[in-house]
C-alpha cells in the first residue's frame, strides 16, 4: 500500500523530517507517525516510539497523531524500539524519552545546552552533580528525573574582587595561578562557617559559586 512517503536516497518528497540524526523526505506535509517511523525503517511501527522535539521540550506521539510539517521547528524527531516512555525535566522543561539511558552529548542536544553551560543532575544525596562530557544517565533511575542548566563558569571572590572561573577541581597551585596573589604568600579558603582555612600544597578542592579565597603571608595574617 502506497503511503505517500519518499525514501532517504534520491527521495522527491518535499517535506524533509530528520529522524535519530538523518533526513528522510515525505510527499505530504501532514504524516502520521507511522508514516515517518516507516520512512526510517523502523517497523513494525507498532513496537516503536517515535518523540518530537519541540522548543520547549520533547513529547512521545501516538502512530496515528499527524505532525503539521509547514510549521517550523517541528521537524526533528527520535525514533526507538520499544515500548516503554521514560519522563524528566530540564529545569521547567519536560521531555519524554523511548530508552532508559541518554548520553551527555544527546541530552546536550535535545535540551539545547550551550558549549558554555553545564548540565547539573539533582539527586537528593548529590544536589547539583554535574554530568559529565559521555557520561550516561540511567532515567529509569527515580534519582535521576531532573536536571538543572548552569553557566560553566562560576564567580568566585579573592579579596572581595570577583572572578569568573571554570567548574571544576583545582589544586592549590592551580587555583594561585587564577588570582593576582603575592609572591610567596599562601591561599586561604573561607569556610561557610566563617573559619578561615590554609589551603596546604597539592591540595584538591572542587569550586563552587561564591567561594572566598584570601592571601596569607606565612606566619602572618590573612590580605
Amino acid at each position: 500500500m502506497k503511503t505517500n512517503i519518499e525514501d532517504k536516497v534520491g527521495g522527491r518528497g518535499r517535506f524533509q523530517v530528520t529522524v535519530n540524526g538523518d533526513a528522510f523526505h515525505l510527499a505530504h506535509p501532514k504524516p502520521s507517525a507511522r508514516q515517518i517511523l516507516d520512512v526510517a525503517k523502523f517497523v513494525p511501527a507498532d513496537d516503536c516510539i517515535l518523540v518530537q522535539e519541540l522548543h520547549h521540550g520533547t513529547k512521545a506521539i501516538g502512530l496515528d497523531e499527524t505532525v503539521d510539517l509547514r510549521e517550523t521547528g517541528r521537524e526533528v524527531f527520535w525514533a526507538f524500539r520499544g515500548d516503554c516512555i521514560y519522563r524528566f525535566t530540564v529545569g521547567e522543561r519536560g521531555f519524554d524519552w523511548g530508552n532508559a539511558t541518554i548520553k551527555e552529548p544527546v541530552l546536550r542536544a535535545v535540551a539545547h545546552v550551550k558549549d558554555d553551560e553545564i548540565i547539573l543532575i539533582e539527586r537528593r544525596d548529590h544536589p547539583g552533580q554535574e554530568l559529565g562530557p559521555e557520561e550516561e544517565v540511567h532515567l529509569s533511575d527515580p534519582e535521576t528525573k531532573h536536571f538543572r542548566v548552569e553557566s560553566r563558569l562560576v564567580k568566585v571572590f579573592f579579596k572581595n574582587e570577583p572572578y569568573e572561573i571554570p567548574r571544576g577541581v583545582y589544586t592549590t597551585e592551580e587555583l594561585m595561578a587564577k588570582f593576582p596573589i603575592e609572591l610567596a604568600y599562601l591561599l586561604m579558603l573561607k569556610t561557610r562557617d566563617g573559619e578561615l582555612v590554609t589551603l596546604k600544597p597539592g591540595e584538591k578542592i572542587r569550586v563552587e559559586k561564591d567561594m572566598r579565597f584570601y592571601s596569607q603571608v606565612p606566619g602572618g595574617g590573612s590580605s
